[in-house]
Parts: C-alpha cells; structure tokens; sequence
C-alpha cells in the first residue's frame, strides 16, 4: 500500500472494531485480529473465563501464555506506528502530547530514534544530550511521505519492563521469542539465539514456501470451484428439463381428462334436449286438455245463468255429462322427466392419489471419491421424488440455505415510574464495560443496568434546566465513557460523566447551523465528533466533543426526516424515517445512493428508526413499524432479520435502537413492550 492511499484509509487502519474508536494500547491475538488491551480485558471480565478469550471477530477461543492476562498478548508495533503517523497527519487540527511533559501542543516535534514526540520546550532539552547527539528529530510541520515512511520502518522495542528502550535485536530458539541484547544475557543466558533479521529472513523463506503451496491449493481449488460450477449449471438445465417433461405429462393427463368430461357434458347435452322435446309435448297435450275443461266449465255456467228452474231440471242429465267427462280425463305423469346424476370414478381419483402419483422423479447420486463426499469409501443412493411420504432428506432439489437466526437470552424491564422501571424507552448505547444506558422517553431519565439486567442507576428527571430532560431519545458513551444524551424536545444535546453529573450542553430550538429542531438519534465518530439527527431541520449536524458546530449535510434535498446517522469507514449512513429507506453519503456529505422501499418483505421498511454496524460489520435497523430488526451487509444486501409484533419473548413492539455488547449479543430497546432484550446468534 503506497503512502497516499494509507493515509487516506489511515482511520480505517488504526480504529478497534470493539469500541469502534482509535486504538488504545493495541494488542493482537493469535488469530492476527487487533484490539485496544481495556476492550479485551472488558471481554476476558464478561466471560469470566480466566486465561482464555475469544475474538470478537471470528469467534475463535485462544488460551493466553504466561499469566493468562491479555497484557501477555503481543502489542502491534505497526499499529503503533500508524498511531504515530495519524497525530502527525492531524498535528494541525488535533495537539500531540509531549512524551516528556505531557503537554499537549501543535508545535511539536519528533523523535526517529526516540520514536516518541516532544513539544517545543522540551526538544530543546532532548537535543542538548549528548546520547542524542545523532539522534533525527524533525518539527510535524515539516514532515512528508519520506518522513512518514521512516516513522513506519522504525525498529520494534522489548515489551519487558524497563527494557522499553532496547532495540529488539535477538531472537531465542527455545523460547521462540524475538528479545533484546539485555534480555538475551539475562533472561535468556544459556539459550539458543540467532540474530533477528537472520532469524527473520529464515522464517520468511518457511513462510513463502508454505505460501507457494498454499498458492497450489488455491489453484487446485478454483479448478474444483469451476467444476462446481459446471455442474451447477448442468443440474439446473436438468431441473429445467425435468420440469419440462413433469408439465409435459400433466398436460397430457389434463386434455385426457378434458375430453372425458366432454364426452360426458355431450351426452348429458344430448339426454336433456330428448327429455325437453318429450317434457314440450307432455306439456302441450295438457294444455289442450286444460281448454276443454275450462270451456265445458264455462258452457256450464252459462246455461245455469240464463235457463229456469224448470230449464235445469230437464238439463240435469246433460249437466251431469259434461262435467263427469271432464273429471274423468287421465292425470299425466310428470315424473317422465330422467333424474341426473354424476357417480365419479374412485378408481381414478385412487390412482392419482396413491403413491404413483402422476409419475416420479429418481434422484440417481454418482459414486463420490471418500475425500469429495467428505465418507468413508464410496457412496451411491437413490432418492424417489413425487412418491407420497417419499424419504427426500438428501434431495439436491431440498437443500436449504443455512441463514442467521437469533433467539432472545435476555429480558427486563416492566412499565412503570420506579427506579429500575421503564416507560416508552428509545435509545440504547454499550460501553467498554458492557453497561447498558437506555433513555427512559416517557420518565423523562437516563438509567444505566449492567449487561445481566440489574439496575445501576439513573439520572435526570423532567424539565428545562441542566441535567433535565424532555422525551430524551439518541445516547451514546463516548471515549472517554461519558454519556451523550438527544433532549429531544429541549431542542438541545446534554453531556454528562458516567455517573451522571452534567457537564455539557450544545444547541437550542433554531435552524441555524449551531440549532437544533428535535434531536433524534445521534452517535460518536472514531475523532470523538457528535453527530446529530436534526430530525427537525431535515439535516444532519456535526458537532466536536466540546460543543463547537464543524458541519452540516442534507440541504440539497437528499434528506425527507432523518432519524439517526452513524460513520462507518468512508461513509455516513442516514435512517430517513418519512422517506422508508437507508442512505449513504461520502464523508463530505454527498449523496452516494439509498436502498430500501415501503412495505412488508425482506428489505423493506415501515419506519426505519436507529441504525448499528454488529461484530460481524453488518449494519442493523430497527424496522418498527414492522416491529423486528433487519441485517443487512453495508451494500444494501439483506441478510437476516428477527423479531414479529407481541409481546412474548423475542417478539417486539416497535423496536427504537440497537447496540453490541463486547460478546457479540445484540441489546434490543423494545419501546412499546417497555423492556429491554437481549439477543444472541444461534
């Protein structure tokens, strides 16, 4: 890496994926992983674990040598040195402190051989001495890429106690050990010892070889990929076939069926028109009937109306005629009519519900090479799709992808105004010793409980003044374990030490640069800047740890209502509430792209709330209207999600924040369930 691009990723290079600010003392664990030496004691503390710990980053579990103490772990002198190189490259912006004085001053110089930095008063001093005499020292001004590049070729010193000056010089064979000429006649006298550069040298040459046969595994690897791939693309133009063939079938089988019931909808047809032309004739020889009746009915009437008595005694008989002959017309059947109904073929619907099914598919596995199958000799099966309770465990076609799943591990807190009680709590922030503070929003409160849920203590309570809060929302610890508070509806952002007093305040109701219009979610940066969610305003404010306004991005429009901001790398990441989505934006404030929609499916939001980058750098949002906690990689990929609306455990009820405690566990701020959970990857 040349000088230009290290600098330009220099944050990036000397930031501790723990406590995500600069390095503190930087020690490296087997794995080649690095940590500040407080945030790997916090670790080994948390576990209880005495001796061991395990990387935060890849998990892994390592015994530490000697006293079991991570102070035994070797220190990362390139770090060190970047270190070095990053408060040279901010002499201008940021004081360095003196090694002799501890003065903190821009006018300072540096030491080459030394390896440490003196303020203007005491170079003076240094370069009087006569063992200094031709000893480099260069003002930080002064420097460039050359001087740089010196800082960072500058020799590794003993970690030993009082050694911290001798050169390491030596390497020991049996304690395998690089030491110094001190160490070498004294803790070491009666070793095996060989200079360090030949010993260097030597390990270099077992390393490359070791990398040239590693450099074959990897190309014999990639040609095994590439097979995989191939095969990868046969099988799914086999599945395509396949399917082709199963549609094919059932196509056929469907216009089977189709003209069966076609044959049968032609016979009813041809049933109904013969029954309807005999029902038609049925019906007209009836009605004929029907007026004749009604005509010897009316002719009957009439005579009785216009003849005598006389008249109708004489007519009796013809009376008695015509009526009789009319009731003894025959009544017609009317059940001549034929009855439908269908009887369906069981044989059929037996056939198609057995075992056979429409037909099958055979899952044929080629005899694999013990190494390939990962077995111990050869392996061939065969595996019946489409066959009903068929065993299709180790079906290709059933292969699941493994995802993320979490279970909740940890629950408390319960509604209410006494201490240890929560009430509409919003944010939530971890510190190097696994405290949890959470804004108490509806008590109007900060309270802190240790990473097993017992209450510490709170601070604060409702109004305007110092230390008093109205609806507190974003929190966050800084480096130095102070606590910054959102005072949402104070318009402002209070500061206070890990105890709770107060120290700081910054802002007040406005849209000027140093305003705020009801602060939201906010974080610390790696350099100790505050940077606020000026939900009001539509922008996000930056501000340094002692108040001042540095600056400002969000007014082109890029913003709807952002809710929260953090600094990942070389990017900001906004949570933009009304807009439903997640941006990115350049460190200066440029608008870079966004990803994320309404809605209900993976990766889309129903008021995405505040924002965390987990151990594994995935970045985490709090999707509260769809009341769970979405992953996704910083590209914009989703990843895994948990949580569903209830109120059971690992349900939420519109979820706020997010924050990681040093083991990995993710701590959960489930606002309207009024407690805080805590979970852990299964």
């Amino acid at each position: 890496m040349d000088i230009k691009t290290l600098l330009d990723n220099l944050h990036d290079e000397v930031s501790c994926s723990v406590c995500m600010c600069t390095f503190t003392d930087p020690k490296q664990m087997p794995c080649l992983h690095n940590f500040c030496l407080h945030c790997l004691n916090g670790i080994q503390r948390t576990s209880g674990v005495r001796g061991k710990i395990t990387c935060p980053e890849c998990r892994r579990q390592f015994q530490i040598s000697g006293s079991g103490n991570p102070s035994e772990l070797p220190t990362n002198f390139r770090i060190n040195s970047l270190l070095d190189v990053l408060a040279i490259k901010e002499c201008s912006t940021v004081n360095v402190k003196c090694r002799n004085c501890d003065k903190r001053s821009a006018q300072t110089s540096y030491c080459f051989q030394c390896c440490s930095f003196w303020c203007e008063e005491c170079i003076v001093g240094h370069n009087i001495i006569r063992e200094n005499k031709d000893h480099r020292t260069l003002a930080l001004k002064d420097f460039r890429d050359q001087d740089i590049k010196a800082v960072l070729e500058r020799p590794a010193f003993c970690q030993k106690k009082h050694h911290e000056n001798k050169e390491l010089e030596f390497f020991c064979k049996g304690c395998k050990v690089a030491i110094c000429n001190t160490c070498a006649v004294t803790l070491h006298e009666g070793h095996g010892k060989m200079p360090l550069q030949e010993a260097t040298d030597e390990r270099k040459t077992q390393i490359n070889s070791m990398i040239r046969s590693l450099k074959d595994k990897v190309v014999e690897k990639q040609r095994e990929v590439e097979q995989f791939n191939q095969r990868s693309i046969a099988f799914q133009s086999k599945v395509t076939e396949v399917k082709s063939q199963v549609q094919s079938c059932v196509d056929q089988i469907i216009a089977i069926i189709e003209a069966r019931k076609q044959d049968i909808f032609d016979a009813v047809d041809n049933q109904a028109a013969k029954s309807l032309e005999s029902l038609s004739q049925k019906k007209d020889e009836v009605e004929k009937q029907l007026k004749i009746i009604e005509s010897a009915i009316e002719q009957t009437e009439t005579l009785l109306k216009r003849s005598f008595s006389t008249e109708i005694l004489g007519f009796s008989e013809t009376f008695d005629t015509i009526l009789q002959e009319q009731s003894t017309q025959e009544n017609r059947d009317t059940e001549y009519i034929p009855r439908f109904s269908f009887t369906k073929s069981e044989k059929l619907i037996n056939l198609l519900s057995m075992s056979e099914g429409i037909g099958k598919v055979e899952f044929v596995f080629s005899e694999t090479k013990a190494q390939q199958s990962g077995a111990n000799g050869k392996e061939s099966s065969k595996v019946i799709a489409g066959n009903k309770g068929a065993n299709i465990h180790d079906s290709p076609l059933e292969a699941q992808v493994q995802t993320r799943r979490f279970r909740s591990v940890l629950s408390f807190g319960q509604e209410g105004e006494s201490v240890g009680m929560l009430k509409k709590p919003w944010g939530v922030t971890v510190n190097g010793q696994d405290e949890i503070a959470v804004t108490d929003y509806g008590n109007h409160r900060v309270s802190v409980f240790s990473s097993d849920g017992t209450h510490v203590r709170s601070f604060g309570r409702r109004g305007q003044n110092n230390g008093e809060f109205q609806g507190p929302k974003g929190i966050a610890f800084d480096s130095h374990g102070n606590i910054v508070v959102a005072d949402c509806l104070n318009h402002r952002v209070q500061v206070f030490d890990r105890n709770g007093n107060f120290l700081s305040n910054l802002g007040k109701k406005g849209s000027r640069d140093s305003q705020l219009s009801y602060p939201g979610g906010l974080s610390i940066n790696g350099n100790g800047d505050i940077i606020v969610a000026d939900y009001g305003n539509r922008l996000i404010k930056i501000f340094s740890s002692s108040g001042g306004y540095l600056r400002k991005f969000g007014e082109a429009g890029s913003l709807v209502n952002p809710f929260h901001c953090i600094q990942h790398g070389q990017h900001f990441i906004v949570s933009d509430f009304s807009d439903r989505s997640i941006k990115m934006f350049n460190l200066d404030g440029r608008f870079i792209s966004k990803f994320g929609k309404l809605g209900i499916k993976d990766g889309e939001f129903n008021e995405p709330f505040c924002l965390s980058v987990n151990k594994e750098g995935l970045l985490m949002v709090c999707d509260a209207g769809n009341h769970r906690v979405q992953l996704f990689e910083l590209s914009g990929k989703f990843v895994a999600k948990f949580g569903s609306e209830g109120s059971e455990r690992g349900e939420l009820k519109n979820p706020r924040s997010t924050a990681n405690l040093s083991d990995g566990r993710i701590v959960v701020c489930d606002k309207d369930n009024n407690r805080i959970q805590v979970f852990d990857k299964i």
